[in-house]
């Protein structure tokens, strides 16, 4: 039975590849074929075989609605359920109101067990996902791009994308892919780096110099094919060679190479990092903006399947805004995705910027949080929003069920339905008294300043003294 099941689960893997690859199947065809070739597999596992095999496949796994909020009063799931909504976003199985709605009432029916942890890993895994928390000293330099000191923490300043436009360039990079037309005119790799080193001969010719960076500079090209730097640095004997630039090039145009610390030495024998490290990630920078200008594809750049991309902001009411999102207010619309009518120059780069469709933006607000500036109005207009409520049902122990709906109906008289206790709070694996005493009572203090007499209500109903 072990090897029945695991020769399953080879063939399941097997076919969600193919799936994944984005490759035509006719599901009636292999379905008739796999069934003849695994008949003898347990029914429960044929039905699932039969699920993923006959599922309308959808690459794009795409929504209309980009812009998601959660919002609710404390323990009620926001943040739990963001990793619901990205796993049910990206099965692509359910609708947009199927998926609100077992967001809302956090609901597990329809869903099979481990489903949402394993998408929700392999999101993680292929590090399509991001976190922030805002704060009221968080900016648009934080989260845009801005100056930030440089990694040798010198005075001098780099320019630095944040976690959005970080996010934003792998999003937009895998819709550039999965777009590639691979019929197109193509160059091979030598042939990349020889126009390249032309390019850079015509400008020794006409400036005799090229620069690399503000202040680098190639002053010439050896007679090996070498590139010999000059500008501030002292020493004329740097040289940037073409092996080190064939080997590498390729892998940081893939994102394996992320920083100058990425450059490996010629041998092993030698330092972590390459002496030149910093000048050649800055030559593969140049070779990259250099290969754009061409309007060809080089042969190693293969199609992708197109795959969404997410950023999960938690506690987004308590940023100033307008001072986080800047010009990004408008681009964050979703008939605005991507359309080059809307593209912006980011004001540190100074290089165009959209938000591509393949980025989905998920927030999380504590409604019950009066101590900051309701949120911005334009970004209200900009979200959907889901109200998070307290859903009782999902507490077990009768006990914690009863005190949690008491409670909430004393508060629902009182103070409105927005200030009820979320379930979250019921249902932590500790002791009900030490909840009570340490969860509860501060809370129920905070909601009742000022009012002893429901304060006193409260407190009688926690059986406390």
């Amino acid at each position: 039975m072990l090897g029945i099941k695991i020769l399953f689960k080879v063939i399941k893997i097997e076919i969600l590849k193919i799936l994944d690859q984005g490759f035509s199947i006719d599901a009636n065809k292999l379905n008739q074929k796999t069934t003849r070739s695994i008949g003898y597999i347990e029914d429960e596992d044929t039905k699932y075989l039969e699920k993923i095999i006959n599922k309308t496949y959808m690459e794009n796994k795409n929504m209309n609605i980009k812009n998601i909020m959660l919002y609710g009063a404390p323990g009620v799931g926001k943040t739990f359920n963001c990793k619901k909504l990205v796993a049910l976003i990206e099965g692509g199985d359910f609708t947009e109101s199927k998926i609100f709605d077992f967001v809302i009432n956090n609901k597990n029916d329809e869903i099979e067990d481990g489903s949402i942890d394993e998408l929700y890993e392999t999101i993680k895994n292929e590090k399509r996902i991001e976190f922030v928390t805002f704060h009221q000293n968080y900016s648009y330099e934080d989260f845009i791009e801005g100056f930030r000191p440089n990694e040798n923490g010198d005075i001098e300043l780099d320019k630095k994308g944040g976690i959005f436009k970080r996010i934003a360039d792998k999003a937009k990079e895998n819709l550039e892919n999965s777009q590639i037309n691979e019929d197109a005119k193509q160059l091979n790799f030598d042939e990349l780096i020889q126009k390249f080193t032309n390019h850079v001969q015509d400008s020794l010719d006409k400036e005799e110099k090229f620069f690399i960076d503000k202040k680098i500079t190639i002053e010439s090209i050896n007679d090996r094919g070498a590139f010999v730097l000059g500008g501030s640095i002292k020493s004329n004997t740097q040289r940037l060679t073409p092996d080190i630039i064939k080997r590498d090039y390729l892998e940081f145009k893939n994102g394996n190479i992320k920083s100058y610390e990425d450059v490996k030495p010629t041998y092993e024998s030698q330092k972590s990092t390459h002496g030149n490290a910093r000048y050649y990630f800055m030559i593969y920078k140049k070779i990259a903006e250099f290969e754009k200008t061409l309007n060809v594809n080089t042969i190693q750049k293969r199609k992708e399947a197109r795959k969404n991309y997410y950023i999960v902001i938690d506690e987004i009411n308590r940023g100033n805004i307008s001072k986080i999102f800047g010009e990004l207010i408008t681009l964050i619309e979703e008939d605005k995705r991507g359309k080059k009518e809307y593209e912006v120059t980011l004001p540190y780069s100074k290089t165009p910027f959209l938000i591509p469709e393949n980025l989905y933006i998920i927030a999380t607000m504590n409604s019950t949080d009066k101590s900051i500036a309701t949120i911005d109005i334009a970004l209200r207009r900009r979200f959907t929003f889901l109200k998070m409520k307290p859903n009782s049902s999902l507490v077990t122990h009768s006990e914690s069920k009863a005190l949690m709906d008491e409670l909430n109906q004393l508060i629902k008289e009182t103070l409105g339905e927005d200030y009820m206790l979320g379930h979250s709070y019921f249902m932590q694996n500790m002791d009900l008294d030490f909840v009570k005493s340490y969860k509860i009572k501060p809370l129920l203090e905070e909601y009742f300043y000022g009012d002893t007499e429901n304060y006193q209500k409260a407190i009688n109903i926690l059986e406390m003294e």
